[in-house]
């Protein structure tokens, strides 16, 4: 039985390094994230190898990610009613016999697009959970005013993590195509090693249970009433859906005309070092502009750099551009999640964490079923030009500098009004 402590808030250390807590955490979900990027890049290049069809890739991919999506809404609950840590440990324990499971099938032949789409909802489900979890720890171990910080760290390990993945995956794959999931598979267990090492820092937050079917629907009600975060995540999750069939356009244009598993992987790779450079960027930019001009900046910038694909005719071009729009988003980014953060009471952050990762991830399944179908049909120029377009499009549905005044006030009349929104209604 998971005991709840109710206001308690992690003794500030000085320093995020000597904040043991975070560090395990931290290293803990870069580990995931790596063997994630490694198997990530490597499930493409084998759908491709087994089927010759980049229309299946898509289909695969659009299952893989829409379990995942689908496991949003009730992941929420979970994390707002059981130890968090007891969470991570579940799904990683999960996550690491799921992936070893599918590399053995592939190692002896077996891995038929059934098995690659039943691992894609096993993995899909226990994911869920796992980011929900792991975001909501970030602010129980870390003071308040360090969240901000503790983010940019974060996800800089995160980066790091998705820039060695591909690069190892590729190289893994043309070893062996079940290289790369048995590496996921590892790092899920180590990760999970991580987890129990943290000891009791993770507890469940207190407050009033509400029914489970009710609970499924909180975390989107408190989204639908605040409206700055509603327009931010409807904005974003269209966003996703474009640069994820941009992502699967890249790879699957470049393995047909023969590029090496290595030279795909360094290839989507360049995008991490993008992100790597927009999450350090973005604390600075934020501090010099207003929060409307840095998305209209990076989404501007996203749809220019999309359509100059069109052109690209290397990799290393490609490569440079992927970079770019990996480096917008990460700074664009960082305006919704600590908005996100700051602006969910504490005992919602699972089921509101649930909810925009449900709109965010509802949407690249599409994108990449729609990106396959278009490759098969249309020239890589032909459906890069129309991606820009459609980031183009997205800009013009941004937020301006009134929606964030008006937010900005809400936040501050507000007080802990937000946590009522969300009370059972008797």
């Amino acid at each position: 039985m998971s005991r709840s402590r109710a206001g308690r808030r992690p003794p500030d250390p000085g320093s995020l390094r000597r904040n043991r807590q975070f560090q395990l955490l931290c290293a803990g979900q870069g580990l995931s994230m790596l063997g994630s990027g490694a198997s990530g890049i490597a499930l493409p290049l084998l759908v491709l190898h087994l089927t010759h069809s980049s229309l299946r890739v898509g289909l695969v991919e659009a299952v893989w990610t829409g379990a995942l999506a689908l496991a949003c809404l009730p992941a929420g609950p979970l994390v707002d009613r059981l130890d968090r840590r007891t969470v991570l440990l579940t799904c990683e324990a999960g996550r690491a016999l799921t992936s070893a499971a599918l590399a053995a099938a592939i190692l002896t032949g077996h891995a038929t697009p059934a098995v690659l789409l039943a691992a894609g909802v096993l993995l899909g489900f226990l994911t869920a959970p796992f980011n929900a979890a792991g975001l909501a720890s970030v602010r129980q171990v870390v003071p308040e005013h360090k969240l901000s910080t503790a983010l940019a760290v974060n996800q800089v390990r995160g980066q790091l993590a998705f820039l060695l993945g591909p690069v190892v995956g590729g190289l893994l794959f043309q070893v062996s195509p079940s290289a790369p999931f048995w590496l996921d598979a590892a790092s899920y267990v180590i990760s999970a090693a991580c987890v129990l090492a943290l000891g009791p820092a993770l507890y469940t937050p207190a407050g009033e249970r509400e029914g489970w079917w009710r609970s499924f629907t909180t975390g989107l009600r408190f989204l639908w009433r605040e409206r700055l975060l509603r327009r931010l995540t409807l904005v974003a999750s269209a966003q996703n859906f474009v640069l994820d069939g941009v992502y699967l356009a890249v790879v699957v244009s470049c393995a047909r005309q023969g590029a090496s598993g290595l030279s795909v992987g360094m290839l989507t790779a360049a995008s991490a070092v993008g992100a790597m450079t927009g999450v350090v960027l973005a604390p600075r930019v934020g501090h010099r502009f207003t929060p409307d001009r840095v998305l209209l900046a990076t989404e501007a910038m996203c749809a220019l750099l999309v359509g100059a694909m069109a052109l690209g005719d290397s990799e290393l071009a490609l490569a440079l551009l992927l970079a770019g729009c990996a480096l917008a988003v990460a700074v664009s980014g960082s305006v919704l999640t600590v908005a996100r953060l700051l602006r969910t009471p504490e005992r919602l952050q699972g089921r509101a964490n649930s909810a925009i990762g449900l709109l965010f991830m509802a949407t690249p399944p599409l994108g990449s079923a729609l990106a396959g179908a278009l490759v098969d049909r249309l020239p890589d120029a032909a459906v890069f030009l129309f991606f820009g377009a459609l980031l183009g499009l997205l800009a013009l549905a941004l937020p301006r500098e009134r929606a964030f005044a008006a937010g900005a006030r809400e936040a501050e009349t507000a007080g802990s009004g937000a946590e009522a929104v969300c009370e059972p209604r008797r």
